[in-house]
This record gives structure tokens, sequence and C-alpha cells, in this order.
């Protein structure tokens, strides 16, 4: 059972799994303080538990935490601004292209 994931430029993510539809809104609160609901409709609860999707909001608490860590590191005294990783951060130095591109 396949999962597809739509992003909606610039805060929206519509998460489509075999059980229904999981929507993620972004929200800036401040410079260091962003707020992400998540939405979850579910249209078939026979599939709620199996293959893509399952275990959803464990899944998005871990990815929160992700986030946080990556966050506090960040601005840790020790962290040197760079360069994007190559390998890992395309989404995020496309994302911060369209945001220049917007802005002018």
């Amino acid at each position: 059972m396949a999962a597809y994931y739509w992003w909606v430029f610039p805060n929206l993510m519509f998460n489509f799994y075999p059980w229904g539809l999981s929507l993620n809104v972004v929200q800036p609160q401040g410079v260091s303080l962003t707020k992400v609901s998540f939405l979850t409709f579910v249209c078939d609860e026979s599939k709620l538990e199996q293959g893509a999707g399952s275990g959803l909001a464990q899944v998005e608490r871990e990815d929160e935490e992700v986030v946080e860590a990556v966050q506090r590191g960040i601005r840790s005294r020790h962290y040197t601004n760079g360069r994007y990783s190559v390998m890992r951060e395309q989404g995020t130095h496309h994302f911060h292209r369209l945001i220049a591109e917007l802005m002018g």
C-alpha cells in the first residue's frame, strides 16, 4: 500500500494514505517559532494501522522531536552555518530559493 505526498507552497501538505488524508498546515508564529497542525481524516478505519501511514501520530511526534533537536543545535554556539548538504538538504534549499524569489 502506497502513500502520496503533495506539497502546496509555502505551508500546506496533503498526505494521502490508503486509509484517508493527513493534512499538515505550517504556520509561522515568529522568527523562531512555528506551529504545525496535523489534521487527520479517516475514510477507511480497517486500513488505519496497516501499511503506509500506520502509526502516523507516533511518526509525527518523532518528526517534531527531530526538528526541535535540530533547532536547538542550530542555536548552539558550536554551530557554524555553511553550504547546504548536497546529499541531504535539496528540499530545504529548494524551499529557500522559492522564498527568496518571492521576496525579490
